[in-house]
């Protein structure tokens, strides 16, 4: 009688340079572990390796972005089917074990104990589509160049609060372009008053600033309400006029950007569905969408909830029970997306959120943060009726209202 080829886990610890991969038997006896270099061929060559001994291996690993792409890509080119084990439970998993130190190896061996005792409690990785992952990266790194865009806004405005506190006060930098473009030329009192308020109209109508007349008239009153010279005007209105130049690029970028992520989610299969439904813009709707993924991760409505930080978790313990409180675990991709898009709903004249959140809203008298408490609310009653649309299919339909039909057959009448 033939042999079965054993059955194995392998957990990966997965690192810049290299990942550290531990495979242990059926009684968690470890039969091979290596530090594997994080290139195409040494990743093969490992894979080769594990495979050689038997055909039924679980992966299972603690990183599943960024510097586990290629692993990720190399695992799913060869059928392979890896786990996710989350940091939260692998960090209470591993307290099990003893010692206190802290190594590669250590760490891939308990990521395979995990895989091997826990199956159910590890995440399946799926192979995003490519709009998917797409949408996933512009997002990203939109979102990293509009955290950029803030932190340069703020040295900015406390540069010109330094030498010119007035003209500081006088714009909103985060919003048109034409504050900026004043400052990339005139960043001092004594220069915008030189220049005068017909002259500057001039100067900003000709580098196609909206409105030119009112940004000179606001920066020349400014510029005469403040007579004085700080010290060090002349360095810092250089800085000033630098990071002003920087935050336009930026500005610049984050529309292409935004174009960029608009046309792949008309792409997507299930951007009409999301789209259909009150609240969501385009760009919210795509944030949804590369959080999600593949909806069939999702089992149930529930575990969506769960997933976005919407429906609390119970913390009883003896007799103090009914306690509910806010999950500590959960995507903020997909917290943001719900909670943004319930609050513009609620806004909305003739739909069930906005009935939903007065009625909430009035619930929570004695209550404090009670518009966020109702928003949440009405948020958790979304994400039902938003993940059976995904499953089905099916665009967002109103609920029927029986008093609005009422009403119709006594018009009627």
């Amino acid at each position: 009688m033939t042999q079965q080829p054993p059955r194995v886990w392998a957990g990966i610890d997965v690192g810049k340079g290299h990942h550290w991969i531990t495979v242990v038997d059926a009684d968690g006896d470890p039969l091979w572990n290596r530090k594997v270099i994080n290139s195409e061929s040494d990743i093969l060559a490992a894979f080769g390796e594990v495979m050689n001994g038997a055909d039924d291996v679980t992966w299972a690993l603690d990183l599943i972005d960024g510097p586990a792409a290629l692993l990720l890509e190399t695992l799913a080119n060869h059928g392979q089917n890896p786990r996710y084990v989350t940091g939260s439970k692998f960090a209470a998993f591993k307290k099990s074990f003893s010692g206190q130190g802290k190594s590669d190896l250590k760490d891939s061996y308990v990521i395979a104990e995990f895989a091997r005792c826990l199956r159910r409690q590890t995440v399946p990785v799926p192979t995003p589509p490519k709009v998917t992952k797409e949408l996933t990266l512009n997002l990203s790194h939109r979102n990293g160049l509009s955290a950029e865009r803030t932190r340069t806004i703020n040295r900015m405005r406390a540069l010109l609060t330094s030498i010119f506190p007035e003209l500081e006060r006088s714009f909103e930098f985060a919003g048109s372009g034409g504050p900026l473009i004043l400052l990339s030329g005139y960043q001092t009192p004594a220069g915008i008053r030189r220049m005068g308020e017909s002259r500057l109209t001039a100067w900003l109508a000709k580098r196609g600033v909206r409105k030119a007349a009112t940004i000179a008239e606001k920066a020349v009153t400014a510029a005469k309400a403040q007579e004085s010279s700080a010290t060090g005007e002349d360095l810092a209105a250089e800085l000033v006029a630098e990071l002003a130049q920087k935050i336009t690029e930026m500005n610049t970028r984050l529309k292409e950007l935004d174009s960029k992520i608009k046309e792949l989610l008309s792409q997507h299969p299930q951007a009409p569905i999301v789209l259909s439904m009150p609240g969501f813009g385009e760009l919210l709707a795509a944030e949804l969408l590369a959080a999600i993924g593949d909806v069939s991760r999702f089992p149930t409505a529930g575990r969506l909830a769960v997933a976005s930080g919407m429906a609390p978790v119970s913390k009883d313990s003896g007799s103090n029970t009914g306690n509910r409180l806010r999950p500590t675990q959960y995507s903020r991709p997909l917290q943001r997306a719900f909670f943004l898009s319930s609050q513009a709903a609620c806004l909305t004249e003739g739909t069930w959120e906005k009935e939903m959140y007065l009625r909430k809203y009035k619930g929570y008298t004695h209550d404090k943060g009670r518009h966020k408490k109702a928003v949440i609310a009405v948020a958790r009653q979304r994400i039902s009726v938003l993940w059976a649309m995904l499953r089905d299919g099916r665009l967002y339909e109103r609920e029927y209202n029986p008093r609005e039909k009422a009403a119709g057959e006594v018009q009627a009448a």
